[in-house]
């Protein structure tokens, strides 16, 4: 009995096998919102285009930017380079007077140390842009694409903003978005960076242009504002699926919280899981375990990556916490700064880090262990080397909590838990399971045998105390 009390200890004092370990620093910016543009930095800025050249280099066009004369918030098109070694800005001044007009919202791609291609986007008057222009780091300088000819070579996408982009080696690939009526795109387009030409995915063609419902096909629902991640496959999550943008509502809930898989070889979308119907508040669980009943809630703009293990990463955006107060009618419903992680392996999502209630502020300190970025939507992002994710800006909540146009420019540091991080893993699942068996086998075999034992003694006991007794004669009666 004892031996068995002894197992069971053990058992339940066995270690947790899920840990995390991921450094965030604040690499600079301020602290406080509404910065303006100086010679030196862009200042405060959201919904701009923000590229990694995959060497030393990123490259930040237009966006929304913070004039501190006039107090408001205006579109620019100038054109910033970011070096990740030293976290310093410089601005690039092109030498053609020819240039994209200013705009917020554009897709963004290029060809490291030759050249940026930026698309569409919406431009100060609200006006969803069309133009394709390509930026030539050799001799700084601007050129708008001039689609011509046959009906081919003049095929690109219709006007557009707040598309979901995938910057891949060599292409540029974006799906869905708004139109000039405000309404959800599902069109897939991708541009190569070797031809410099546009064209639509076949699925994309197949495609009914006037369905919102439920289709025969597996591909996800007209949507705008969807984060995106890649490596091979493409993935998408969620999204405003709403019919029509009303601007001040989202009707229903359309905020999406989907998670989707896109096959670029056989051009073919898988769902993965999540609601495109109606918003759900999130369901966080344990923090840093990873659970089935686990699921971001509905969002939009918030910033997607994956590590090196092939894990999804995603953090904020604006969309439901963890109540159900936070499903609403109104926009934004909250600005998020909760951090995801999504493993193949299991099928499950864990929630890694930030706060599960909305609209909170950012905390700037010297360590990795004091420091956080706020609440926000609408910042750039961009990924080194998979494991290294970088956001910069956004519309969000500053170290005072106060709401405006950020500046701070963060990274999150995943590769110690990537590299380090005892999670399970399909070898270490089996030898659990296997392990616990034989545990339970174990414990019953020496069930059987104290049993065994304790009879045996029993039955030894009862044969030596088997005596025969016999009458003894009276001595004195002999006499």
């Amino acid at each position: 009995m004892n031996n068995m009390k002894l197992l069971i200890t053990i058992a339940i004092l066995t270690p947790s096998i899920q840990t995390a370990d991921i450094d965030i620093v604040w690499h600079g910016g301020e602290k406080t919102a509404n910065v303006s543009t100086t010679e030196m930095s862009p200042g405060s800025r959201a919904e701009g285009g923000l590229w990694f050249d995959d060497n030393s280099k990123s490259y930040l066009f237009g966006g929304w930017s913070y004039n501190s004369v006039s107090k408001e918030f205006t579109l620019t098109n100038d054109l910033w380079v970011l070096d990740v070694n030293t976290f310093h800005w410089s601005i690039l001044k092109p030498v053609s007077k020819n240039k994209p007009s200013s705009r917020h919202s554009p897709s963004i791609c290029g060809i490291p140390s030759r050249m940026i291609v930026i698309f569409g986007g919406i431009d100060q008057d609200g006006n969803k842009l069309d133009d394709t222009w390509i930026y030539n780091l050799v001799d700084n300088s601007w050129e708008e694409l001039t689609l011509s000819g046959n009906s081919s070579t003049s095929s690109h996408p219709p006007e557009r903003g707040h598309q979901s982009s995938w910057c891949t080696s060599t292409k540029l690939i974006i799906f869905g978005g708004r139109n000039a009526e405000h309404k959800a795109l599902h069109d897939m387009w991708s541009f190569s960076l070797v031809n410099q030409k546009w064209s639509e995915m076949e699925s994309s063609k197949k495609y009914p242009s006037n369905s919102f419902g439920q289709t025969i096909v597996s591909y996800p629902k007209p949507r705008s504002g969807a984060t995106t991640f890649h490596q091979g496959s493409l993935y998408l999550f969620g999204g405003d699926t709403a019919v029509i943008d009303s601007g001040e509502t989202y009707v229903d809930g359309k905020y999406a919280n989907d998670l989707w898989s896109y096959d670029i070889g056989k051009d073919s979308w898988t769902k993965i899981g999540g609601n495109d119907n109606v918003c759900h508040h999130g369901s966080y669980g344990h923090f840093q375990v990873a659970s089935k009943d686990n699921w971001p809630g509905c969002r939009v703009k918030a910033t997607g990556w994956v590590d090196t293990n092939g894990n999804l990463w995603m953090f904020g955006g604006d969309g439901s916490d963890s109540t159900a107060e936070s499903v609403t009618v109104f926009k934004p419903g909250r600005l998020l700064n909760d951090l995801w992680r999504y493993e193949f392996v299991f099928k499950m999502w864990s929630w890694m880090g930030g706060n599960k209630y909305g609209n909170t502020g950012g905390k700037y300190g010297e360590s990795s262990s004091e420091s956080y970025p706020g609440s926000r939507t609408g910042f750039m992002s961009f990924n080194r080397y998979h494991n290294f994710h970088h956001i910069f800006g956004g519309f969000g909540h500053d170290t005072n909590g106060k709401d405006g146009l950020l500046s701070d420019l963060w990274e999150i540091d995943v590769h110690k838990e990537v590299v380090y991080g005892k999670y399970p893993t399909t070898s270490n699942v089996f030898m659990i399971i296997f392990g616990l068996c034989g545990l339970i086998l174990l414990i019953v075999a020496l069930s059987l045998y104290n049993r065994k034992f304790f009879r045996g003694s029993e039955k030894e006991k009862d044969k030596k105390s088997d005596t025969e007794y016999c009458m003894l004669t009276n001595i004195d009666d002999e006499d």
